[in-house]
Formats: C-alpha cells, sequence, structure tokens
C-alpha cells in the first residue's frame, strides 16, 4: 500500500514478471568509455558516446511486468512504457540460434520483441493474462463495447462489408511474404 499526503493507494502486484535476458547493458558501458575518450581531447566523441548512451539506457528493457490488464515494459530510470491488452493482437515465439524471443503484434501492425530469461514461461502466462482478460472474445472479430452486433454477423453467414483498401495504401499491415524472418 502506498501512502502519499495522507490519502492511500492501492496498487496490485503484477501476475508475472521477467527479468531482460542479460543485466549489464554492453551498449550502454561501451559508449561511456566512447565519451570517457573523448573528454580528453575530441569533443565528437564526447558527444557521440553520451547520445549513444542516453539512447541504449532509455531503451533497453530491464524488466517485463505482467498486470491483469496491461504489459509493462520498464527500460532505464525514469521510462517505463504500458501495453494494454485491448492493443495487443497475438504472441509468438521465435526460436533463432541465437536465443528465443517472443515477438507481440499489435492491432495496429506494430511488433514488439521481448528479450526475456525464460520466454516459454513468460508466453504461457502472458497468453493466460490475455485470456482472462478477453474472456471467450479472444481471437475473434469483435466491435468496442459488447461486440454482439459483429458476433451475430459471423456466426449467421452474414458477411461484414468492409472497404478494400488499395495495396499502395495499407499502412502497418503486415506483409504477404513470409513473416517469419527475425529483424
Amino acid at each position: 500500500m502506498i501512502e502519499c499526503c495522507g490519502m492511500q493507494q492501492t496498487q496490485e502486484p503484477p501476475l508475472h514478471w521477467d527479468n531482460h535476458r542479460t543485466n549489464i547493458n554492453l551498449t550502454f558501458f561501451f559508449a561511456l568509455i566512447v565519451a570517457v575518450i573523448g573528454i580528453f581531447g575530441q569533443a565528437p566523441l564526447f558527444v557521440i558516446g553520451v547520445g549513444v548512451a542516453i539512447y541504449s539506457w532509455l531503451t533497453t528493457a530491464k524488466q517485463y511486468l505482467i498486470y491483469r490488464d496491461a504489459l509493462v515494459i520498464i527500460y532505464g530510470r525514469p521510462r517505463i512504457k504500458a501495453y494494454p491488452f485491448q492493443e495487443i493482437s497475438n504472441l509468438e515465439l521465435l526460436t533463432l540460434p541465437i536465443g528465443d524471443r517472443l515477438r507481440i503484434r499489435m492491432a495496429n501492425g506494430k511488433r514488439l520483441m521481448l528479450l526475456t530469461k525464460d520466454s516459454q514461461t513468460f508466453m504461457e502466462k502472458l497468453d493466460e493474462a490475455l485470456d482472462a482478460f478477453h474472456g471467450d472474445q479472444r481471437g475473434t472479430d469483435y466491435v468496442e463495447g459488447t461486440g454482439e452486433e459483429k458476433q451475430t454477423e459471423i456466426q449467421s453467414g452474414l458477411k461484414p462489408e468492409v472497404e478494400e483498401i488499395p495495396p499502395a495504401n495499407r499502412m502497418g499491415e503486415s506483409s504477404s511474404e513470409n513473416d517469419d524472418v527475425p529483424y
């Protein structure tokens, strides 16, 4: 329980959490070494080193938390990013020679890679949380709110009217090519 200025505020603990695969951010440390070398005579190296260190600090995940309604990724302080479950489309476990990675596809077409220590367990726990959040609606096309209108159209065999977007204007969609290629 968190108490602040006489007000009480409760925060529920995460359902599951995992750390980033590596504990040490080597890019951050190498960038700081370049910045120190830049201090001793080469100003451009200092600027580049500090810039890369800041970028690495703010973009390398430290911890992944699963709550009942969101996936939260903690980066270097002060950056914390929450992804609500209604924005998550599906999960995929990629098995690569350099290790397993969990790829999350967002509803808007973007992809997110997670490098957890135990990818298989994290995927199972995240999948359970997504199922609990979405209930029976997961994996179907439903509209905001109850979703009954779209469900009844699909079950009755009626085709909902969908406006076809020309291929040149499709933004944020997955390609029709082999999508199992890691990036």
